[in-house]
């Protein structure tokens, strides 16, 4: 489990740093010149969410799948566009990803070891990977992150260290 755990943190690791630390940050400044602010990261998570959901489309087998992964993007974008930081976005990923797989047994994408067996049976629309019912999870903890995030940082704003540069 420690080996599946390290892979599974290098992974989401590396996505959270290419995805939301590099490319929706470099939109987002770069935007900023052109446009009002809250546009310009409204552009970046956007455009980075349609990066991430590509990058997971050889694990979709029916274009609704999609929508998972737009919005586990949108959650990931997020709450990084309202912290400025990496780390709730990569703890999340990392803990979803872990959580779902390994301890469940319910990411058939990736064949790991698991602590319980939950077989989850029924249409792969509902049920599959990127069913409704992961969609379901992934808002609940995007949800529960917001609530995170508001009580720790009081109101919800867009973080000015998406659109400044900082050398």
């Amino acid at each position: 489990m420690v080996i599946v755990f390290v892979y599974i943190a290098f992974a989401a690791t590396w996505e959270e740093f290419i995805i939301r630390g590099a490319m929706l940050t470099n939109l987002a400044e770069g935007a900023t010149g052109f446009v009002p602010r809250w546009i310009a990261i409204g552009l970046a998570v956007t455009i980075s969410t349609l990066v991430f959901a590509f990058l997971h489309g050889a694990k979709v087998t029916h274009v609704s799948q999609y929508g998972y992964y737009l919005i586990a993007g949108l959650i990931l974008s997020g709450v990084y566009v309202l912290t400025g930081e990496l780390a709730l976005s990569i703890g999340f990923h990392v803990f979803y990803n872990f959580t779902q797989s390994a301890i469940f047994g319910l990411g058939h994408s990736q064949q790991t070891p698991e602590l319980l067996a939950v077989d989850i049976v029924g249409p792969s629309r509902w049920v599959g990977e990127e069913g409704l019912v992961f969609v379901g999870f992934a808002i609940l903890g995007g949800l529960l992150l917001l609530a995170y995030i508001r009580w720790r940082d009081g109101p919800l704003e867009l973080n000015d260290r998406i659109t400044t540069y900082n050398t």
